[in-house]
């Protein structure tokens, strides 16, 4: 005698097909890049909470994806995706790619302190779905007979009536059911939104740059003869504001160019002094500044910028009146000019930390010393330099600390007094850097 199912025995039949692991239908896997867990929970949510997930654990061996596990899965298909290195701006980059590896989707999305709006969100939930639907159908080892009507109904039942495994420790967790509730009916995503909500964004517009230099400054002599009426002074240490404002109107968002612009820079030294020949009568004023106007370029290497740029420099040194009204002799007026050829870089090195870095070469065209007492002067080989490390607060704001470095030397040619004249300084600067 045939046994026959009764109506309790089929319900429960469908009850158990119904929570088989044929109804999770995809799996995401971690982020490449920089790990950013709350990203990580938002993605799982959104995608999950439609489409039935696995643990990112039943499709890989190692770090990779086993596409054998994911076809014995029978699921339709993996999400990937991968977070750069730059902070400013962030970009994921989210892929799904079905049971063959190949990539049914891919877009970018901007990552705004560690998250994505929640219409990017939604945007990547339908697109996964969609492309889910569009995929291939998994199939079945070699021999496998179709499912059965009841089970064919199962797999169709909403993901969320299936109660998922949690996964191994350090993988995505798939969110509870209910956890996002489904799209209102008849909503759906255009390619074009979804491509405007994805695309990379622009470099800034304008750059805001404001520091406080904490300096070293010395002025010294080779080939000195201290009775040739020359000075020597040394600012232990010296306050130099800092500022520097660039446009940049040429942009793109992809690609190895990135901007190019004009940039204003400058710095004064403020309240300064040097001694002269008596240390307690009153000390005289030192006036330190210069002036940069120039244009620079960026390109793109990899998470990393690299910026060249040209520009015009003035500088200027000289010692003031002191209260008493007196005046001191034997240090030098400069007005000089110079061609400034430079090359700055930036990068990430973890997380919203970054490294900064410029390097400036001066071509003196004029040392602007008095003719009379300096017939034969001329500029000498000058530089300076800075590296340090950077903070990104938000997407419009960065942190900076850095050391700095300068030189200049201006040739003299004054027997019996000095061959030539070195100006230098180093210390350290911190500043913030505003980009809108």
């Amino acid at each position: 005698m045939t046994p026959t199912l009764s109506a309790p025995r089929l319900a429960a039949l469908v009850v158990v097909l119904a929570a088989a692991p044929a109804s999770a239908r995809i799996a995401v896997l971690p982020l490449s890049g920089p790990r950013n867990h709350t990203l990580e929970r938002q993605l799982s949510s959104a995608i999950c909470g439609r489409m039935g997930c696995v643990p990112a654990s039943t499709v890989m061996t190692g770090k990779k994806v086993d596409w054998d596990k994911v076809r014995r899965a029978h699921l339709e298909g993996v999400v990937v995706g991968g977070l750069s290195k730059a902070t400013r701006p962030q970009v994921l980059e989210v892929s799904f790619l079905t049971p063959d590896a190949q990539r049914a989707w891919r877009e970018r999305y901007t990552v705004v302190n560690g998250r994505v709006p929640s219409e990017a969100l939604v945007q990547i939930r339908d697109a996964v779905a969609a492309a889910a639907r569009q995929a291939p159908g998994p199939q079945g080892p070699p021999g496998a007979k179709a499912a059965p009507p009841a089970a064919a109904a199962a797999a169709a039942a909403p993901p969320g009536a299936a109660p998922i495994a949690p996964p191994p420790p350090g993988e995505i967790a798939p969110p509870p059911p209910g956890a996002l509730s489904p799209p209102p009916a008849g909503a759906d995503v255009t390619a074009a939104s979804t491509i405007e909500a994805g695309r990379r964004p622009k470099p800034d517009l304008v750059e805001i740059e404001l520091a406080l230099q904490l300096l070293h400054q010395s002025w010294d002599y080779s080939g000195y003869d201290p009775a040739g009426g020359l000075r020597t002074y040394t600012v232990s240490l010296l306050t130099e504001p800092r500022g520097r404002i660039g446009v940049y109107p040429l942009r793109t968002a992809e690609g190895l160019f990135a901007s190019a612009g004009l940039e204003l820079a400058g710095a004064v030294a403020v309240g300064a002094t040097v001694t002269g020949d008596d240390p307690a009568a009153a000390r005289f004023p030192l006036s330190l500044w210069w002036f940069d106007a120039g244009v620079r370029a960026r390109l793109r290497l990899g998470s990393w910028t690299v910026g060249p740029g040209a520009g015009f420099r003035l500088s200027h040194q000289s010692v003031g009146a002191s209260s008493a009204g007196t005046t001191l002799d034997g240090i030098p007026t400069v007005d000089a000019k110079a061609v400034r050829l430079g090359l700055e870089a930036s990068g990430p090195i973890a997380g919203a930390f970054g490294l900064i870095a410029e390097f400036n070469y001066l071509l003196v065209l004029s040392a602007g010393l008095d003719t009379a007492t300096f017939p034969g002067q001329s500029g000498g080989p000058a530089f300076e330099a800075r590296l340090g490390a950077s903070f990104q607060v938000s997407p419009l704001l960065r942190l900076f600390v850095a050391g700095t470095l300068s030189r200049q030397t201006y040739t003299l040619n004054v027997p019996g007094s000095a061959d030539s004249a070195q100006a230098s300084a180093f210390g350290g600067e911190l500043g913030i850097r505003v980009g809108f």
